[in-house]
Protein backbone atom coordinates (compact mmCIF):
# COMPACT_ATOMS: atom_id res chain seq x y z
CA UNK A 1 0.00 0.00 0.00
CA UNK A 2 1.42 3.37 -0.97
CA UNK A 3 1.57 6.15 1.61
CA UNK A 4 -1.33 8.59 1.65
CA UNK A 5 -0.17 12.11 0.88
CA UNK A 6 -3.44 14.08 0.71
CA UNK A 7 -3.67 16.95 3.16
CA UNK A 8 -7.17 17.35 4.60
CA UNK A 9 -9.39 20.09 6.01
CA UNK A 10 -11.61 18.65 8.73
CA UNK A 11 -14.44 20.85 9.92
CA UNK A 12 -16.65 20.15 12.95
CA UNK A 13 -19.89 22.13 13.07
CA UNK A 14 -20.23 24.63 15.90
CA UNK A 15 -23.87 25.54 15.26
CA UNK A 16 -26.17 25.54 18.29
CA UNK A 17 -27.98 22.29 17.44
CA UNK A 18 -24.76 20.41 16.72
CA UNK A 19 -23.26 21.77 19.94
CA UNK A 20 -26.35 20.64 21.86
CA UNK A 21 -25.95 17.19 20.30
CA UNK A 22 -22.29 16.87 21.28
CA UNK A 23 -20.05 18.56 18.71
CA UNK A 24 -17.74 19.98 21.40
CA UNK A 25 -16.52 16.51 22.50
CA UNK A 26 -16.21 15.52 18.82
CA UNK A 27 -14.02 18.57 18.16
CA UNK A 28 -11.97 18.02 21.33
CA UNK A 29 -11.24 14.41 20.39
CA UNK A 30 -10.40 15.35 16.79
CA UNK A 31 -8.02 18.02 18.10
CA UNK A 32 -6.23 15.44 20.26
CA UNK A 33 -5.96 13.01 17.36
CA UNK A 34 -4.62 15.45 14.77
CA UNK A 35 -2.25 17.29 17.10
CA UNK A 36 0.35 14.51 16.94
CA UNK A 37 1.84 12.89 13.86
CA UNK A 38 -1.20 13.78 11.74
CA UNK A 39 -0.76 17.52 12.28
CA UNK A 40 0.98 17.89 8.93
CA UNK A 41 -1.80 15.95 7.21
CA UNK A 42 -4.92 17.63 8.61
CA UNK A 43 -6.05 21.12 9.46
CA UNK A 44 -8.91 21.19 11.95
CA UNK A 45 -11.63 23.88 11.95
CA UNK A 46 -14.87 24.72 13.71
CA UNK A 47 -17.26 25.13 10.80
CA UNK A 48 -20.52 26.95 10.93
CA UNK A 49 -23.95 25.54 10.35
CA UNK A 50 -24.31 23.29 7.29
CA UNK A 51 -28.10 23.49 7.44
CA UNK A 52 -28.36 19.85 8.50
CA UNK A 53 -28.69 20.62 12.19
CA UNK A 54 -31.10 17.82 13.03
CA UNK A 55 -28.62 15.29 11.59
CA UNK A 56 -25.58 16.41 13.59
CA UNK A 57 -23.11 16.71 14.98
CA UNK A 58 -21.86 17.18 11.44
CA UNK A 59 -18.29 16.82 10.20
CA UNK A 60 -17.02 17.67 6.72
CA UNK A 61 -13.68 16.57 5.31
CA UNK A 62 -12.25 17.99 2.10
CA UNK A 63 -8.87 17.82 0.44
CA UNK A 64 -6.86 20.95 1.26
CA UNK A 65 -6.47 22.97 -1.93
CA UNK A 66 -3.50 24.85 -0.54
CA UNK A 67 -5.09 28.25 -0.90
CA UNK A 68 -5.07 30.40 2.25
CA UNK A 69 -8.13 30.27 4.45
CA UNK A 70 -10.47 33.20 3.87
CA UNK A 71 -12.37 34.17 7.04
CA UNK A 72 -15.11 35.76 4.89
CA UNK A 73 -15.56 32.66 2.73
CA UNK A 74 -18.59 30.45 3.22
CA UNK A 75 -16.50 27.32 2.50
CA UNK A 76 -16.70 26.06 6.07
CA UNK A 77 -20.41 26.85 6.34
CA UNK A 78 -21.82 24.78 3.49
CA UNK A 79 -21.40 21.59 1.57
CA UNK A 80 -19.60 22.48 -1.66
CA UNK A 81 -20.01 19.17 -3.47
CA UNK A 82 -16.39 19.34 -4.60
CA UNK A 83 -14.37 16.25 -5.50
CA UNK A 84 -13.14 14.52 -2.36
CA UNK A 85 -15.64 16.20 -0.02
CA UNK A 86 -17.17 13.83 2.52
CA UNK A 87 -19.98 14.65 4.92
CA UNK A 88 -20.27 12.61 8.13
CA UNK A 89 -23.41 12.84 10.26
CA UNK A 90 -24.41 11.96 13.82
CA UNK A 91 -20.78 12.04 14.90
CA UNK A 92 -19.53 11.14 18.36
CA UNK A 93 -16.08 11.27 19.94
CA UNK A 94 -15.79 7.52 19.26
CA UNK A 95 -16.81 7.85 15.61
CA UNK A 96 -14.38 10.72 14.96
CA UNK A 97 -11.55 8.44 16.11
CA UNK A 98 -12.41 6.04 13.33
CA UNK A 99 -12.81 8.85 10.77
CA UNK A 100 -9.41 10.30 11.64
CA UNK A 101 -7.73 6.89 11.69
CA UNK A 102 -9.23 5.64 8.43
CA UNK A 103 -10.05 8.73 6.37
CA UNK A 104 -7.35 11.19 7.37
CA UNK A 105 -4.48 8.77 8.07
CA UNK A 106 -5.24 6.09 5.47
CA UNK A 107 -7.28 7.94 2.86
CA UNK A 108 -10.29 5.59 3.13
CA UNK A 109 -13.77 7.06 3.46
CA UNK A 110 -15.72 5.43 6.32
CA UNK A 111 -18.76 4.62 4.18
CA UNK A 112 -21.11 3.54 6.95
CA UNK A 113 -20.68 6.90 8.72
CA UNK A 114 -21.18 9.07 5.62
CA UNK A 115 -24.25 11.25 5.83
CA UNK A 116 -26.92 11.40 3.18
CA UNK A 117 -29.81 13.77 3.85
CA UNK A 118 -31.98 11.72 1.50
CA UNK A 119 -31.61 8.83 3.99
CA UNK A 120 -32.65 10.88 7.00
CA UNK A 121 -35.21 8.26 8.05
CA UNK A 122 -32.43 5.63 8.17
CA UNK A 123 -30.55 7.76 10.68
CA UNK A 124 -33.63 8.24 12.83
CA UNK A 125 -34.29 4.49 12.92
CA UNK A 126 -30.71 3.77 14.02
CA UNK A 127 -31.22 6.27 16.81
Amino acid sequence: MSPVTTRWRLSVCKGPDCKANGSDPVYARAKELVSGPLKERCELFRGGCYGLCHLGPNVVIRPDTGKPADPLSSDDFQLLNVPGETYYWAMTAEKIERVVREHVAEGRVVSELVGDPTREDDLRQRG
